[in-house]
């Protein structure tokens, strides 16, 4: 689960700029994600009890090519917090989501 200070603006983030499918969306309390068969990611809305804390995960995707990724996310106005660089066999790079949330991109050079 990931606390969210707007949750229709972060739904629409990890529905239309990461591609994840919507499982439920229960708003304004709850929306959950299929991630692959029984693997689900859930958002709740951040509120006196949940607090939004970037920093305190750091999600990741593979994607099939991170620089048109990252190309993409620019067209979108998505924050682009580490531009892609090289790692071992790996190309990777780390876009925020609208809380700050630091995700991590990566695919294989």
């Amino acid at each position: 689960m990931l606390v969210c200070r707007d949750l229709a603006r972060s739904r629409d983030f990890y529905r239309n700029v990461m591609g994840l499918k919507v499982l439920s969306d229960r708003s304004p309390h709850w929306i959950e994600f299929e991630l692959a068969k029984g693997v689900t990611f859930g958002l709740h809305q951040g509120g006196d009890l949940l607090a939004v804390r970037p920093g305190s995960l750091q999600l990741g995707f593979t994607v099939e090519s991170v620089d048109r990724f990252v190309a993409d996310c620019g067209t979108l106005a998505v924050p682009i917090l580490q531009y892609p660089y090289n790692e071992g066999n790996l190309r990777i790079a780390v876009i925020s989501d609208p809380d700050g949330y630091p995700i991590q991109i990566g695919s294989k050079r």
